[in-house]
């Protein structure tokens, strides 16, 4: 080395691909080298970094300062270390080896810069790779080529490895068991399992996934990390096609080389019909239109359908103050400067019963109307003939018979019809499933506490798309249901 600070203030940086369990033993061997290895040379530690379980190599998408997205290797303990090594806290820099430090070339173009412009003394506790000239800058490069060919080349490796295994239906994942499963991922837990069936019909019926969590809260039930249920935790599990017992590939359904779902080798806990049923619903109401007025949670039975018969703007339920301390229910339009005319309010109990009443009534006439069975789905053909379309093609761009530009022109094309034609088949689906749950016997239901308010308005959805309801007359005092407009929906048919 041709110039070494003095004194020198070394920073201690130690680092491990992969520690699943998390008990750091192969950082703190490093750092326990390094302090011995710096006592020697000379100077005083003045702080140590560990970067456990991160890796130098894999790349995640960010956002960079101009907002265009870029992938870069994140590690903010190594970011936090170069930071102060510029700023002049330490002039010295000890790894276990100069290429442990890195597998992205960017790095290594900033550890140089620390040598050259700001005069860091870097040193590898094995190697012999000098920053400080021509030479040694350039057998780092190479080096750092090299374990980056290296660490590209793994990655391959395991991706092929992980696909292979996954089309076989082997459980993937992580170190924790999924909920509803035993630890072997294969095997159910009989009570989980229990709870999931009970909950996809209670969820297929109207109610809301933060219900569920809430309740099986208040039960103690725990996560498989021991942790609370959040309305997002539900949402994954029951929109998770392994319930149904379909394996996914980096987030979606693994199709074979026929385009067949690839079956896993663990036990399902439901049909397909119930998860594309849950699909949807969870899918319409936390993500495709999560502002939706039955989206939001109500204390009142009709919030997400009351409007204003004199300006048509949303009502709202709220308290209004009744006689000797009492509090009595209404639905009231909102006020002006909310958008709406503050002209008409009524109380809650009365609106609720006729309209509870009207609805059940309509339920009773569909339990009467002859079901019929449900036809399939008539487009099986279509999706058929577009997944061998697209085994075709890849056949004869593997056998080039086609040029990539077509091949890939094709496959897009092919691709996206065949994600509209699924996602009609689990709409179609959805509807089957939908259609056996309207006709139960919804007045014996209305009387069960445990039908809850997210399913009663799912019932009352079922048949109504809004409730008008009119001013009443000055001095009027008794209920008038002449003033109260229910708003059918159309595919119910007539209510005489």
């Amino acid at each position: 080395m041709d110039i070494v600070p003095d004194p020198l203030v070394w920073a201690l940086y130690a680092r491990e691909s992969l520690d699943a369990e998390g008990e750091a033993e192969q950082v703190e061997n490093q750092l326990d080298d390094l302090r011995t290895f710096a006592a020697e040379i000379g100077g005083r530690i003045s702080k140590e970094y560990a970067e456990n379980d991160t890796s130098a190599f894999k790349k995640v998408r960010v956002r960079l300062e101009d907002g265009t997205v870029a992938f870069r290797v994140v590690r903010p303990v190594w970011d936090d270390l170069l930071r102060e090594l510029r700023r002049g806290t330490y002039n010295a820099l000890a790894l276990p080896n100069i290429d442990r430090g890195m597998r992205d070339p960017r790095d290594l173009e900033d550890l140089i810069d620390l040598v050259e412009h700001f005069g860091v003394l870097v040193v590898g506790m094995t190697g012999y790779l000098d920053l400080t000239t021509d030479a040694g800058i350039a057998m780092a490069r190479n080096e750092v080529n090299q374990r980056n060919l290296e660490s590209r080349n793994l990655s391959r490796r395991i991706t092929t490895g992980k696909r292979r295994a996954a089309l076989k239906g082997r459980a993937m994942g992580g170190r924790l068991r999924p909920f509803g499963w035993e630890a072997n991922k294969l095997d159910i837990n009989p009570d989980e399992a229990e709870l999931i069936r009970e909950a996809t019909k209670r969820i297929i019926a109207g109610v809301k996934a933060r219900t569920v969590a809430r309740e099986w809260t208040e039960q103690g039930i725990p996560t498989v990390a021991g942790g609370q249920w959040t309305t997002r935790t539900i949402e994954q599990i029951f929109t998770n096609p392994r319930l149904c017992g379909l394996q996914t590939y980096k987030g979606e359904i693994l199709n074979d080389k026929d385009g067949q779902p690839v079956r896993g080798l663990w036990q399902p806990i439901i049909t397909d019909d119930e998860h594309n049923t849950l699909v949807q619903i969870l899918k319409v109401y936390s993500r495709d239109n999560p502002r939706d007025g039955r989206g939001h949670p109500t204390k009142y039975l009709l919030s997400p359908f009351v409007r204003c018969g004199k300006c048509n703007s949303r009502m709202r339920g709220g308290m209004r103050p009744g006689a000797n301390g009492t509090k009595t229910p209404i639905y009231a339009c909102r006020d002006k400067t909310e958008g709406g005319c503050g002209g008409c309010a009524r109380i809650a109990e009365k609106v609720d019963e006729y309209i509870t009443a009207l609805v059940i009534a309509d339920h009773q006439r569909a339990q009467l109307r002859e079901i019929g069975e449900f036809p399939e789905w008539d487009r099986q053909g279509d999706l058929d003939e577009v997944r061998e379309q697209l085994q075709e093609i890849t056949t004869a761009y593997k056998e080039r018979r086609i040029k990539g530009s077509r091949y890939f022109t094709l496959l897009e094309e092919l691709e996206a019809e065949e994600r509209r034609l699924e996602a009609d088949q689990r709409r179609h689906q959805t509807a089957r499933v939908r259609r056996t749950e309207r006709v139960a016997d919804l007045a014996e239901k209305w009387k069960d506490p445990s039908f809850t308010l997210d399913q009663r308005q799912a019932a009352i959805a079922q048949s109504l798309q809004a409730v008008v309801i009119y001013p009443t007359r000055p001095g009027q005092r008794q209920f008038d249901p002449n003033l109260i407009e229910p708003i059918w929906k159309e595919d119910r048919g007539p209510r005489n």
